[in-house]
């Protein structure tokens, strides 16, 4: 990916602020192990318990009594990165995570017509972990991104067919990204002489949600949801361990004296961009249509359709706001995404069982802009899942998917004191999600 830094020469290697380079591989959409098992199909229009507080607070009206929810998701990524004739010594590596994502929630009727409710959840996270010697080790090591949720919402029911939804939501993102610094400046590359940056942030924002649910029959519901994305500015430092290399005079020298050496530049370089920083974030809204048919009793069919829009984030500038440095310029030029799910579920008394399908379009997949933080791709779901009816107060639902994800391929371009230099690659990536929650009805 060309690098678009400033003239001095060590932020060519910090690569600070390419969380933001694999758009979808960060929005979660497992805020529900019981639509887990529909491949979240259906979201806003199958309405069986509290997580309609998330997925169509609208669908708030359709739960006669108070109804809690609280489930967790495992997620399981692998991603490996086959190295293509990188410029740096180190090869392949792979970056195996756990991500555990919990979520609840809570619907209280008022009447037959009103219901409020309350949701905690992450849409928005990712974790990956690379060794300190592979060959993308000057773009990204270490990288943490989490976004919580904490929404409130109030749902009215217009007449028996139409209902309204509206929320607040108060949310809060953090990030934690590390990477290794090359102390020479491209001439003597090592794992033994590098540097190494961490860059950490975090802001807060209210966004708003908008919903309707419609129920022209009993057998047919039409849900549309659109969630407003939060404009964040985070706020954070940079800061740097310097290795004997990065010293005033260590290293290898950049002409005859008294030019410096490498040592001297390094040590300088990152004197300047550490500190604190910002770096400003407009997350996509979403718009979400859903589809529930029952074509008999105990069994229906579900769809999903739903835009993301990516495009919001076109170029993302990380600057240090001590004295305006600009430490990175990522041109992105994100498109929007669209993803289609299709289910079913089938009522078979004291169980419903459930499987599903989906696409997930990538929002980038231009070599040059995808980034080995979390490598990502176009996706297919395939998901299965039950509930389990303990009595009429409590049930248990489980949830599973396997994601099938492309080949996603990296061409990262940097400017050393040597001349260019590449990581060049593919990612062959797979992600299985494990999911169970419990729901009351008192």
């Amino acid at each position: 990916m060309p690098n678009k830094f400033n003239k001095t020469l060590l932020a060519t290697t910090l690569a600070v602020s390419p969380f933001l380079a694999h758009g979808a591989s960060f929005q979660l959409l497992e805020q529900s192990p019981a639509h887990l098992g529909k491949a979240f199909a259906g979201t806003g229009s199958d309405i069986t318990d509290a997580s309609t507080v998330y997925f169509n607070p609208a669908g708030m009206t359709k739960l006669d009594r108070i109804s809690l929810t609280a489930g967790a998701n495992l997620v399981a990524t692998n991603a490996k990165f086959n190295d293509e004739g990188s410029s740096y010594a180190g090869g392949g590596d792979t970056t195996d995570e756990l991500g555990f994502i919990p979520n609840g929630y809570a619907v209280l009727p008022l009447g037959d017509r009103l219901a409020v409710g309350f949701g905690v959840g992450a849409p928005f996270g990712l974790s990956s972990s690379f060794s300190d010697d592979w060959a993308g080790r000057y773009s990204a090591t270490y990288s943490e991104l989490q976004l919580v949720n904490v929404n409130a919402t109030a749902s009215w029911a217009i007449t028996d067919v139409i209902a309204v939804g509206a929320g607040i939501n108060y949310q809060t993102i953090e990030a934690d990204l590390q990477s290794q610094v090359d102390s020479t400046l491209g001439i003597a590359p090592d794992p033994s002489t590098d540097s190494s940056a961490k860059i950490s942030g975090d802001d807060d924002d209210f966004v708003l949600d908008l919903s309707v649910l419609i129920t022209p029959s009993e057998r047919t519901s039409i849900g549309v949801v659109w969630r407003e994305g939060g404009e964040f500015k985070l706020d954070g430092t940079a800061e740097f361990h310097n290795n004997a290399a990065c010293m005033p005079g260590a290293g290898y020298p950049t002409g005859a004296p008294p030019a410096p050496t490498t040592g001297t530049l390094c040590a300088g370089g990152l004197e300047l961009l550490s500190g604190d920083i910002e770096a400003p974030v407009n997350m996509p809204d979403t718009l979400t249509v859903s589809f529930t048919q029952y074509v008999s009793d105990g069994w229906a069919f579900h769809a999903d359709i739903a835009q993301t829009s990516w495009s919001s984030i076109q170029n993302v500038e990380v600057t240090n706001s001590g004295n305006g440095q600009q430490v990175d310029e990522l041109d992105l030029q994100y498109d929007d995404t669209m993803r289609y799910a299709l289910g079913t579920s089938i009522d078979t008394g004291a169980w419903t069982w459930r499987a599903g399908v989906a696409l997930d379009e990538t929002p980038q997949s231009n070599p040059e802009h995808v980034s080995p933080r979390i490598p990502d791709a176009d996706r297919t779901w395939l998901s299965v899942g039950a509930n389990w009816e303990l009595s009429s107060h409590l049930s248990l639902d489980f949830g599973y998917a396997h994601l099938f994800i492309d080949d996603a391929s990296l061409r990262e371009e940097s400017q050393t004191a040597v001349g260019p230099a590449v990581l060049a690659g593919s990612f062959d990536s797979s992600v299985d999600i494990f999911g169970a929650q419990l729901n009351w009805r008192f």
